[in-house]
């Protein structure tokens, strides 16, 4: 789980490390984050999740997810602007 200050930020995909499931949480505390995400991995599926809870306990029901190729899914919160973008920008 990651936690995305209030301040406009930019990771790696390679610097979010999933849980036992494969899944990915970001979150915020309600302060409308802006998060860019650099990845070179192809984007499958998005969507926004039904009734589900994480490995970590964490319920993601409704909110918006990423799935990528090799099966990890990237869940966050409403509130945040995310972007996701080819790491060679």
């Amino acid at each position: 789980m990651l936690t995305v200050p209030s301040i406009p930020i930019t990771l790696s995909f390679a610097d979010l490390l999933p849980d036992a499931n494969g899944e990915i949480v970001i979150l915020s505390h309600g302060d409308s984050p802006q998060l860019n995400i650099l990845t070179d991995r192809v984007v499958c599926d998005s969507g926004v999740a039904d009734s589900h809870v994480t490995a970590e306990g964490i319920d993601v029901a409704g909110w918006a997810y990423y799935t990528f190729e090799g099966g990890t899914r990237l869940y966050y919160s409403p509130d945040i602007d995310l972007t996701i973008a080819p790491a060679g920008l």
